[in-house]
């Protein structure tokens, strides 16, 4: 590692270091009557060596300078503060609020890296805004009907297609404006959900940040759909899972397609058109040593990435999945084995078959990635992906987990999103690469929380010669709630 890398993972250790000091915060979630309220602290410390995979700048006929490039390396602190009530008159009735506000300082890169105008907010102050604003009405009639309207997070199953409605803002929210109906029909042990969704492209509608700043959530305008079915009852210890999903999606054009959050202007393409979604899931203890746990989704509609291009009709498939071992022993050691395929656009067909994954922009299985992915899609937005994946977990410490991956990646296609992202790739190789992720996850009390997570990608012959270069990603991170 250079000496930024150095620094970077010294305060990174520092900041994880933290977590082992005494620290005595207010009484978590505080209740007085019908009346409940909380807080909490988010603080990570943040290094991503070589965005984009070419750490080193090449000449016109593409032989390396040995110059390093000045914009390849992030080194960032991120302070999130949230702050919650509930009002619960009764059983039935809930109005709840959070209020967020998350902050940023660069360290890398530098500001000389880039034009005026076009680098990073080196002190980044975001909205201060509401990211839970809820109206929730429970058990109407004593019925097993219940709805809940507003700002609200959404999770469906393990987040494969449904859990981040605003991927730019870098997890500092995931919610969606949203209604949802849900039926328990306790009898047979299944829930029924009803959902609609929309979703404003930045932070500009109701509630709006009371400090006046409008950022960028997504790419286009966001309208949606969803029937889901959970069952218990059909199989012994297995959740079995039906769903049908609408997407549609408004452009938002902007210059450029330039969107601006987290004090950084990037571009990122509108998607155009609807996507209807098929799937089932199941999640299934086998024995009491094994588990299975796997998803499908089959999805069509039509849809454009490129101003003016006609839509393509969409025919694309979806499948992920874990088998689990646990050895029940004294450190709750678990293996596991992943298979995951996202089919990718064949660019010699007139359909576009690649898999879109909805509302599951977010690191499923990997940080690194979410920032690699716009070489050939979108930020979080994995798809052309063939992963296969084995991993150990053991719980090292009462307070205290240990989790090591190994990823291989490939691409279903040698294709992209979109014309820009053309010359990102080679045309003359499917491997993606070798990514290996190891996380140290504790909880000492229900006051002080925190993570260190490491991750290495080797990329492979699917990106261009300028995009092969090793790529890093340190974080440490601390949350005391209150």
């Amino acid at each position: 590692m250079n000496s930024n890398t150095t620094r970077a993972a010294a305060s990174a250790i520092a900041l994880g270091a933290l977590g082992t000091m005494a620290i005595t915060p207010a009484t978590a979630d505080q209740t007085w009557g019908a009346f409940s309220a909380g807080a909490d602290m988010r603080l990570r410390e943040e290094y991503i060596e070589n965005i984009g995979l070419n750490d080193q700048l090449l000449t016109p006929t593409g032989n390396v300078t040995g110059n390093q490039n000045p914009t390849a390396n992030r080194v960032f602190q991120r302070y999130r503060f949230r702050a919650w009530g509930q009002y619960a008159p009764s059983e039935h009735f809930a109005l709840a609020a959070r209020l967020m506000w998350e902050g940023r300082h660069y360290t890398l890169p530098p500001e000389s890296a880039f034009a005026p105008g076009y680098g990073f907010e080196k002190w980044y102050s975001g909205g201060i805004l509401f990211d839970s604003l809820t109206l929730d009405f429970k058990k109407i009639f004593d019925s097993g009907l219940s709805l809940k309207a507003g700002r609200q997070d959404l999770v469906l199953g393990n987040g494969w297609l449904v859990l981040d409605g605003t991927p730019i803002d870098g997890s500092r929210t995931i919610y969606m404006d949203a209604a949802r109906a849900t039926y328990a029909a306790d009898a047979i042990k299944t829930t029924f959900d009803l959902i609609y969704i929309n979703n404003y492209p930045n932070t500009d509608r109701f509630p709006t940040p009371l400090n006046g700043t409008i950022e960028d959530q997504t790419e286009q305008y966001e309208e949606g759909g969803i029937l889901y079915a959970r069952n218990k009852s059909l199989i012994k210890d297995t959740d079995l899972d039906g769903y049908f999903i609408y997407k549609g999606n408004d452009p938002n054009y902007t210059l450029n397609n330039m969107r601006v959050n987290n004090g950084y202007p990037f571009p990122s393409p509108s998607d155009d058109g609807q996507v209807y979604a098929v799937g089932a899931r199941i999640d299934s203890k086998l024995t009491p040593n094994w588990n299975l746990r796997a998803e499908a989704a089959g999805e069509w509609g039509a849809n454009r990435v490129t101003i003016g291009a006609p839509r393509q009709n969409i025919s694309a498939f979806g499948f992920n999945g874990r088998l689990t071992y646990a050895f029940n022993d004294s450190l709750a050691n678990r293996v596991h084995a992943d298979l995951e395929y996202l089919t990718g656009d064949d660019p010699d067909s007139k359909t576009n078959e690649s898999f879109d994954p909805l509302w599951g922009r977010w690191p499923q299985w990997s940080e690194l990635m979410i920032y690699q992915w716009p070489l050939d899609s979108r930020v979080g937005q994995a798809t052309n992906l063939i992963r296969l994946n084995v991993g150990w977990l053991a719980k090292v410490h009462p307070t205290t987990e240990v989790l090591l991956d190994y990823h291989a990646l490939w691409a279903d296609q040698e294709s992209v999103r979109t014309a820009n992202q053309f010359y990102n790739i080679s045309h003359d190789g499917n491997f993606r690469g070798h990514l290996f992720t190891g996380w140290v996850k504790t909880k000492f009390n229900k006051y002080l929380s925190g993570h260190l997570v490491a991750e290495y990608l080797a990329p492979g012959d699917f990106y261009a010669r300028n995009r092969r270069d090793e790529s890093y990603f340190l974080r440490a991170e601390v949350v005391v709630a209150f």
